[in-house]
């Protein structure tokens, strides 16, 4: 098992490396001037703009004209006179990983002290090791700590000149509040009238279920939330957008949350019914019922387990991506999360932004599939993840 955990990170990290990489050399291709504020592109002169790049390390000093610009009595054809020339793209992201964890000084109130540069993880060893002092020596005050931090970058156009972490930490905070309520009441809400329905196959109950789950998925999204909205605000009295500054801050998350946890309830449902039909009709059921076990027994000690493993796969990647919100209802309603940052940095071409929010996603979504698999194991011994037979 330790083997195949091992084995499994190791191609998980590879896998985000990789997507990283080819989003990174993507977003590399388009014209630098999306690197710059609209603002800046309407004051900044040319040379302005060419020593901005050099410092984000798009850029460097030609090396053909020495930065002059000039070859003898002419302009230098490399750089074309400009004394700047374009880096490899490769190179670039060599800087992104080498940069991507740096040692940060912060006060003792935790705030990060801007006077004092960050230096990378590595060359912060490098120099621990080389020769025994620390890089902040003498520059450090009471109070003061270093510590690693993540470097994605700053934010060029939604958030200038704020690092992606904060700016990701931040709006995650919030979605993760909401989509955990949400996760956890349309998890609880569709198990248990997913096992009613099963257990009233065909009844009332189960046409009812039925119904829902049907009108669920077949009316689009907004016009339910819109529905919910009208009905929240006019009978219940409910805000109708999201306000973490109102006084009744948390009235504001009731419509969010009732709306993200619609179209859940509908899924659990159908796949605990589903699940549970199958497991009634196999014959270790037949057995047991035989044997005298009451229905309540059979049902909970037998059925519900194992028909609870195949959604249990799901469920550590569905409550890793509450994380990134959901586009829909956060926009729907206002709420400042993760759902639609990254259409909006798609589309004010935030590049640094894009690139920190694509890899927080994909190292969500490959690590909720892993957990999911030992999820499964715990809850049925039987199912192996490595050896020979019957092979996860």
């Amino acid at each position: 098992m330790a083997k195949y955990i091992l084995k499994r990170l190791f191609q998980s990290l590879i896998t985000v490396l990789l997507v990283v990489s080819l989003v990174f050399i993507l977003l590399r291709m388009m014209p630098s001037d999306y690197f710059f504020t609209e603002e800046e592109l309407m004051k900044f002169t040319d040379q302005q703009k060419y020593a901005k790049l050099e410092r984000l390390g798009i850029m460097e000093n030609c090396k053909v004209c020495g930065g002059s610009g000039h070859v003898g009595e002419n302009n230098c054809e490399h750089c074309a006179g400009t004394g700047y020339a374009n880096r490899s793209t490769l190179a670039q992201l060599g800087d992104f990983y080498y940069n991507m964890l740096e040692m940060r000084v912060f006060n003792a109130k935790g705030k990060e002290v801007k006077t004092i540069n960050p230096v990378p993880v590595i060359d912060y060893l490098k120099s621990k090791w080389s020769s025994g002092e620390d890089p902040f020596a003498g520059s450090l005050k009471d109070g003061y700590t270093v510590r690693p931090v993540f470097n994605l970058g700053k934010s060029i156009r939604l958030e200038k000149n704020q690092y992606v972490t904060d700016v990701i930490a931040t709006k995650m905070s919030i979605s993760l509040e909401i989509g955990l309520i949400s996760l956890a009441i349309s998890l609880v809400l569709g198990v248990v009238f997913g096992v009613l329905q099963a257990r009233n196959k065909n009844g009332v109950f189960d046409h009812v279920g039925t119904g829902y789950t049907v009108v669920v998925n077949a009316v689009p999204h907004l016009v339910i939330y819109t529905v919910i909205m009208i009905l929240g605000s006019s009978l219940l009295g409910l805000p109708m957008r999201y306000d973490a500054t109102a006084a009744n801050s948390g009235l504001t998350k009731v419509l969010p949350i009732v709306c993200l946890s619609i179209g859940s309830t509908a899924g659990y449902m159908l796949w605990t019914r589903r699940y549970m039909v199958d497991e009634l009709n196999k014959d270790y059921i037949r057995l047991a019922k035989l044997k005298g076990l009451s229905s309540r027994k059979v049902m909970f000690r037998h059925v519900l387990k194992n028909a609870f493993v195949p959604l249990a796969q799901y469920l550590p990647y569905s409550v890793l991506l509450t994380v990134g919100g959901s586009l829909l209802v956060e926009t729907f309603f206002s709420v400042p999360g993760m759902g639609p940052e990254l259409t909006k940095a798609i589309s004010r071409y935030d590049l640094n932004l894009v690139q920190g929010i694509v890899l927080l996603y994909a190292s969500l979504g490959i690590l909720g599939v892993f957990l999911g698999d030992l999820l499964m194991t715990m809850i049925d011994p039987r199912i192996k993840l490595t050896g020979k037979g019957d092979v996860r």
